[in-house]
This record gives structure tokens, C-alpha cells and sequence, in this order.
């Protein structure tokens, strides 16, 4: 009598199993991926206010095909309340640093790394921090195909090609570009190539947007990377990659919160967000 309830009970749950699946399946979220292939959202955090301006949340997907998992986070930042800076740590005594270091001793809340750079730790494309030119030079390379700039307190993410320096205090110059102006930008390659990402983007409010990819879960590819950016409670309307792979890394201190995404390789630049002093 014994086995028979037993049988009957796995049964049972066999059945509860497959149609909760079902039912799970059915009203889940997805990310179209290459050939068809599907990622599943199977973490979709709301926004949690991590200080005055300041909002962060997480995002977890799955490979349908492969069941291996991706995770992406993200900082929602308000540029009335935080100032947003590049940071250049190259020096005579070091040339590399992770973003952690590389604000530790000021009064950041948030740092990520930022644009290309050679082995010397030279930035590969424009580059100004706190209103000082680095780099004058605006590569022509497709891969460069974007510029992220402050002015007048103000973020822009442009075409390379619609650039004016007037009055602006802080530019990076990096890429591709993935959405601009709330349309897809095409002109690039290895869009579905799979690496460690980040990446800085405005939204629909004007507010700025860091994000990374957890380097303790697995790569994701730009195409895929473009779909999440459009999610209803991310909605932005002009993406810009950054020097992702190795370098991708980023860093959150505030009084109640901190993590931080380390990276493979140590960066000579990055962008900073501070508080802005009244």
C-alpha cells in the first residue's frame, strides 16, 4: 500500500510541477535573442532609492537554450542632486586603477569604468575631465561612434559627427552607440558577440543611467543589451556602450547601500557621480 501512495504522491507532484511551470512560463517576460533564442527575466527588481537622487535596481536573465544566467545592475542618478565627472587617474607613478580606487578618496557615490585606452593608459578617442582637454582627438573609427558630454550641468550622448565642445566640462568618447534619440543605431558589428558589458544611457526623464553586467554570472551581447534598455521601468532613449570585457566594473558607496562589480583589469579612466555641495 506503502509504494503505491508514494508513486501516487510523486505523481502528484510531477503534475503541480509541470503546470506551475507552465503557468510560469506563460506569464514570463523575455529578451529576444540571436536565431530566435529567448532570455527569460526571471528577476526584475523595482527602483530602490539608495540616497537623495540616487536609485539602483537589478535585473536577472537566463539563456533559455544554455540555462546560464546574466545579471545586470544598474544606477539611476538625478544630475539636479549629483554631478556627474569624468575622472582621469593617469600619473607618473601609476597608470591603471579599478574605479574603486580610483574615487576612494574623494566623495563619490558611484564610479564606472569608461572609454578605451592603449597599453600606456592613453584614452583611444576625446576625452575631458573637469573642463581639462586629455585627449582633443575624435577617432573616426565606427566602433567610436559616440560621445557622452556635460554642459551646463546637462547629460548628452550624441553621434561623434554632431559633437560641438562649446562650454562643455565633461566628454568621453567610446561606443557603439545603441539607441539614439529613441532609435535604433545599426551601423556597428558583433552585435550579438556575448561579453561582460556596461554602458551609460539617459532616459525619458533626462535622468542618467550606469549599468554593468555582474562579473560573477555570464556576458550578454549588445542586441540583448538594447532590448533591456528599452524595458517599460528603464525606458531610455539614448544608450551609449562602454569599454566593457575585462574593464567592466562598477562601483556604489552611499551612507545605506555599496556594491561593487570588480573587473579583470585595472582602468585609467572612468566617470564619477558626486553629490553636489549647496
Amino acid at each position: 500500500m506503502l509504494p503505491k501512495i508514494l508513486l501516487s504522491l510523486l505523481f502528484l507532484s510531477m503534475f503541480l510541477s509541470n503546470n506551475l511551470n507552465a503557468e510560469f512560463l506563460e506569464n514570463a517576460k523575455y529578451i529576444g535573442s540571436f536565431s530566435g533564442k529567448k532570455l527569460l527575466i526571471i528577476r526584475d527588481d523595482k527602483w530602490k532609492s539608495i540616497g537623495s537622487g540616487v536609485d539602483f535596481k537589478i535585473i536577472k536573465l537566463v539563456r533559455s537554450e544554455s540555462g546560464l544566467d546574466i545579471v545586470i545592475k544598474f544606477l539611476r542618478v538625478d544630475l539636479k542632486l549629483i554631478r556627474a565627472k569624468v575622472v582621469y587617474s593617469k600619473n607618473s607613478e601609476t597608470r591603471f586603477k579599478n574605479v574603486k580606487n580610483i574615487i576612494e578618496k574623494d566623495d563619490a557615490i558611484a564610479a564606472i569604468n569608461g572609454s578605451y585606452f592603449d597599453v600606456n593608459g592613453n584614452p583611444l578617442g576625446l576625452l575631458i575631465a573637469d573642463g581639462k582637454t586629455i585627449n582633443n582627438r575624435i577617432v573616426t573609427h565606427p566602433l567610436y561612434s559616440g560621445i557622452f558630454y556635460i554642459k551646463e550641468d546637462m547629460p548628452y550622448i550624441v553621434y561623434k559627427d554632431n559633437f560641438q565642445s562649446s562650454g562643455v566640462t565633461e566628454a568621453i568618447q567610446v561606443g557603439p552607440i545603441l539607441i539614439a534619440d529613441g532609435k535604433d543605431a545599426e551601423d556597428f558589428k558583433d552585435i550579438h558577440s556575448i561579453h561582460y558589458r556596461s554602458g551609460i544611457a539617459i532616459d525619458n526623464s533626462g535622468k542618467v543611467i550606469i549599468y554593468a553586467t555582474d562579473t560573477n554570472y555570464n556576458g550578454i551581447s549588445l542586441h540583448e543589451v538594447r532590448q533591456v534598455m528599452r524595458l517599460s521601468d528603464i525606458s531610455c532613449m539614448n544608450v551609449l556602450n562602454l569599454d566593457g570585457g575585462g574593464s567592466t566594473q562598477m562601483y556604489i558607496s552611499t551612507p545605506s547601500f555599496s556594491d561593487y562589480i570588480t573587473g579583470n583589469t585595472d582602468i585609467p579612466v572612468a566617470i564619477g557621480f558626486y553629490p553636489v555641495r549647496k
